[in-house]
């Protein structure tokens, strides 16, 4: 009854945003602007109260590598089975590798396990920020038949509000900071005002998913395959890094093992279509990150009953 408890605002924000679209209640440009309200101010709040309030420990470097390299191991899988599902696109192998932690898993992770609780997941984020902008976005400029500029790369990457939150959360969180802001008044506001700012955010982004959430019925058997394929390597995964890492050598609290499974069943990054020429999209992509998103939202719940039995 807990978890159907914490799961029912989920459905009931995504069916808001589903009869916003259909009563045409809210425009796409609306949408759109809500879109870069969430990514450049709200979602950055929540990442900068997460890292703020996170316990550090030096071990934690073994968990941001561990996550940067299964993605490059699933990129190589991708490269490995793109063959064998006979179809003619350079972009296939990139819907092995990648997961959409900002738009989907953090407000999902959020709402079942709290916004306490975003710390646990928004660690795993660091390896995979870290893959998405000097991997994923140089292999996309490389395929679109543009040099990969690493300089230009690395300006993007500290220039993101997403990262400018997590290194101000950390730094603020090292240096003992946060004892000065919560003592002094004007100081414990501000942090009180991005706060607020970060509770509005999982609200709005899942009333965005079940606005935009589509899912054309035609052709959806390859998504499946991909889907599917792309799963079961994951949770192998998970579930060696979850015993021998997390459990036997860094000894993590249990919400690091969920936070681990809830990365892994996430879909690709939804970026990939932003930097995918429209006249090279193959509708097969689009319907493989529309039906990756209904299938997370499915995993999700299943995987939250079978978590409240550790937390």
């Amino acid at each position: 009854m807990v978890v159907i408890e914490k799961i029912i605002p989920i459905f009931i924000f995504l069916v808001i945003g589903n009869i916003f679209r259909i009563k045409r209640f809210v425009s796409e440009i609306t949408i759109e602007e809500l879109k870069k309200f969430i990514i450049n101010i709200s979602l950055p709040a929540l990442l900068f109260i997460a890292f703020l309030e996170m316990q550090i420990r030096a071990e934690y470097w073994m968990i941001i590598v561990t996550i940067f390299l299964i993605n490059l191991i699933m990129l190589f899988l991708g490269k490995i089975f793109y063959p064998y599902f006979r179809i003619v696109d350079p972009y296939f192998p990139l819907l092995f590798t990648g997961f959409e932690v900002g738009m989907l898993g953090i407000p999902l992770f959020g709402a079942i396990y709290g916004l306490d609780n975003i710390k646990y997941f928004a660690l795993l984020d660091l390896g995979q920020e870290l893959y998405v902008w000097f991997i994923l976005m140089a292999i996309l400029y490389y395929l679109n038949q543009k040099t990969p500029n690493y300089i230009l790369l690395i300006k993007r990457f500290f220039s993101s509000p997403f990262i400018i939150a997590i290194i101000a959360g950390l730094l603020i969180n090292i240096t003992g900071i946060k004892v000065m802001i919560y003592n002094t008044f004007f100081l414990k506001g501000l942090l009180e005002a991005i706060s607020l700012l970060a509770n509005i955010t999982i609200p709005l982004i899942l009333i965005i998913i079940g606005y935009e959430m589509r899912l054309a019925l035609n052709n959806f058997i390859l998504p499946l395959k991909i889907i599917t394929l792309r799963s079961i390597c994951l949770l192998i995964f998970a579930t060696l890094i979850s015993r021998f890492l997390f459990y036997f050598h860094l000894k993590l609290d249990a919400l690091y093992h969920v936070a681990l499974y809830s990365l892994f069943v996430l879909p690709p990054p939804f970026v990939l279509p932003l930097f995918i020429p429209k006249e090279r999209t193959q509708p097969y992509l689009l319907n493989t990150l529309s039906l990756g998103t209904i299938i997370t939202i499915i995993v999700f719940t299943i995987l939250s009953f079978h978590f409240q039995t550790l937390l």
